[in-house]
């Protein structure tokens, strides 16, 4: 597979710029670059799914393409649903389930004498206990895996993944690169897009872009080498002026007494305590698949459940005449599925079967009105926009660097420009409650570092109440002094941080 001087521009914006590599059977490349550089418009260039405007791309490997975005909710029927359906989904009448799935994916790989139990893979990503669920009960670290189960049963030749790494936890991350390394040593070819620290050890070749252009081609060791800039709050944007809301008071944000979770029969959590003081910064950790999500889901009041447990809700027993509306104003929430269902139909829907390449985007709302949706929790349309609203939205852009972003489609956004316009949602109705599952996910090490004290700095000015949930221990704001962690649906440490 070789490329010379490829370039690709879209409408009148150059993506890339007279781009040359070259990748040979069994070998393996890394893309890394700040968001928005081109990783992805080259990745899609390898695959020839995307035709350069000018020069050359020669792959005649056969070539799968493993998006940061899967399409299981399209799969399972819920493609014009609103996004936390998959904590009612069990309910509904024959749910498409993992097996069920897996078996639709031999039949159309022609393979329907193979038996579900039987696939190696299974145990190889540790989810054979998946094997009684349904799409919609995955976490996000699980849907990943099934995922990429999907793409190495497809026989590729040379496998593109886009933040293959993204949703996992650490034992996960670790058994993906091992299962990688050994593809490559059978002669698949690879090209992974990752954030830096991600690299695998076994990658022979890395390639650093820079607004389009290659700024370094070699190995591991040297890009590692490279530093960073340190990015810091820009103070020039008065943060207390953003958050200029007056902040309701609470005893307890959340408490739980012995809370329980069951799906289907199975429990997904246990006698669940846990409360959360005004004021305070917590981290939610645990494995894939502990429960984390679910956890969420009661807090968000998305999950029915709520109601049959001990739960109080900002100083309200749940189920004592507070409307979802009532929680969720209180809310300012960034997830990896909320991210997700704002994609619809934008490199999701185009590749499902039965679902045409030129489907019209879910949603063609800018990335201002993607942050200002987040005053209402609006997804896929915003109310009218007032101009304090607008200026308010603006200047957090300004905080962010990303005012260039203004009138741009959100669904025209990289994925880590995407994800920084949904945290500055979170945030612009000055929450009571911060919950931020995964919030760094497609962001570079910069952007990482600069939320990070961004946070810290909205934490300590307005006493906001954060819940923060990441696989990523260099990831957690200095602001978060508390953790609880999950292990199978049960509390195994709450209290104090003291070495995450």
């Amino acid at each position: 597979m070789r490329l010379e001087k490829a370039s690709l521009s879209y409408k009148s914006t150059q993506v890339l710029k007279d781009v040359t590599l070259e990748l040979n059977r069994g070998e393996s490349l890394v893309i890394i670059g700040a968001s928005g550089s081109g990783k992805t418009s080259l990745a899609r260039l390898i695959n020839k799914t995307t035709l350069p405007t000018s020069g050359v791309v020669d792959n005649s490997f056969r070539t799968i393409f493993v998006s940061q975005q899967d399409h299981f909710s399209e799969i399972a029927g819920l493609g014009s649903t609103y996004y936390s359906k998959r904590y009612e989904f069990h309910d509904y009448e024959n749910p498409m389930t993992v097996p069920q799935f897996l078996a639709q994916l031999f039949k159309r790989l022609g393979r329907e004498n193979q038996q579900v139990e039987d696939l190696e893979l299974l145990d190889t990503f540790k989810i054979r206990y998946l094997l009684d669920r349904n799409l919609m009960q995955l976490s996000n670290g699980e849907r990943k895996r099934l995922q990429l189960i999907g793409a190495i049963l497809e026989g590729p030749e040379l496998l593109i993944m886009d933040q293959p790494f993204t949703g996992l936890d650490v034992q996960a991350r670790a058994q993906l690169a091992e299962l990688l390394e050994q593809l490559t040593v059978q002669g698949l070819s690879l090209v992974l897009i990752c954030g830096k620290s991600e690299i695998p050890d076994f990658i022979s070749k890395v390639l650093l872009l820079e607004e389009g252009q290659i700024a370094f081609a070699g190995k591991p060791q040297q890009i590692k080498a490279k530093k960073h800039n340190g990015a810091v709050v820009n103070t020039s944007v008065n943060v207390d002026a953003l958050l200029s809301q007056d902040i309701e008071r609470f005893d307890s944000i959340i408490k739980m007494k012995r809370v329980n979770v069951q799906m289907k029969g199975s429990p997904i959590l246990i006698d669940i305590n846990w409360e959360v003081k005004q004021g305070e910064c917590w981290a939610l950790l645990g494995h894939n698949g502990a429960g984390k999500s679910t956890l969420l889901s009661m807090v968000t009041a998305d999950n029915p459940q709520g109601y049959t447990n001990d739960l109080i809700l900002f100083d309200r027993q749940r189920g004592s005449g507070e409307s979802i509306w009532d929680i969720k104003n209180r809310i300012g929430y960034l997830s990896p599925e909320l991210h997700l269902y704002f994609m619809r139909g934008k490199g999701v829907l185009s590749s499902v079967p039965g679902i045409s390449s030129d489907a019209k985007p879910y949603s063609t709302l800018s990335c201002t009105d993607v942050i200002i949706s987040g005053y209402r929790d609006e997804i896929g349309t915003v109310s009218p926009v007032t101009p304090h609203q607008k200026a308010t939205a603006y200047s957090w852009l300004e905080m962010v660097n990303l005012t260039k972003l203004s009138d741009t489609l959100f669904l025209d956004a990289s994925l880590g420009e995407q994800r920084v316009i949904l945290l500055l949602r979170a945030l612009i109705k000055a929450p009571a409650l911060l919950i931020l599952d995964e919030p760094c996910q497609g962001m570079d090490t910069d952007q990482i570092q600069y939320f990070k004290s961004l946070l810290d700095h909205i934490c300590s000015s307005r006493h906001i109440t954060m819940v923060y949930v990441s696989h990523h221990k260099n990831e957690i704001p200095d602001s978060v002094q508390k953790v609880l962690v999950l292990e199978k649906g049960r509390v195994i440490e709450s209290g104090i941080r003291t070495d995450l």
